[in-house]
């Protein structure tokens, strides 16, 4: 059963992959010296769907792994043990990755959207130029390991109940 679950699953992650590449792509890079680009934020239209498919590979992510765990109940041992510890390590690690890309994105634009010397100065925070701090690669990671701790905890609840 889970050689059919692997591919479609494969395929999914792909394109939620491929997805943050378009985000990042459709998103203008500023750069310094240079007026603001009056074009409009196309990056919504591939910013929406990017979301919808990440919500959506978030609690596939998370049903498959208590699937995988039920599946595999006598033979976790040490296993089952580490997994939760590995994700939310990871989750941290990711957080950390996203505040760094943060950090950057506002020395980048030299400042966020309330200070007079940026390049986004009066702009709200969903513009051409920020796409990316709402879909980008340690946000796909961090849901991934997310959901897989949630999936952890799922599967654990349902072992103690019965």
């Amino acid at each position: 059963m889970m050689k059919r679950i692997h591919k479609p699953y494969l395929f999914f992650l792909l394109w939620n992959v491929l997805m943050v590449g378009g985000v990042h792509i459709s998103t203008i890079q500023h750069e310094p010296g240079r007026g603001v680009s009056g074009n409009g934020n196309l990056g919504l239209l591939v910013l929406f769907p990017s979301i919808l498919t990440f919500i959506i590979l978030c609690i596939w992510t998370m049903t498959l792994t208590r699937r995988w765990l039920n599946d595999h109940r006598d033979r976790s041992g040490p296993m089952y043990a580490l997994i939760p510890i590995v994700a939310i390590l990871l989750c941290g690690l990711f957080i950390f990755m996203e505040v760094q890309f943060i950090q950057h994105l506002g020395e980048q634009l030299n400042g966020y959207t309330n200070d007079p010397d940026s390049a986004v100065y009066r702009f709200g925070w969903l513009n051409q130029y920020t796409n990316t701090l709402y879909y980008n690669f340690p946000i796909l990671l961090f849901g991934l390991s997310f959901s897989i701790f949630i999936g952890w905890l799922m599967e654990r609840t349902l072992r103690n109940r019965s």
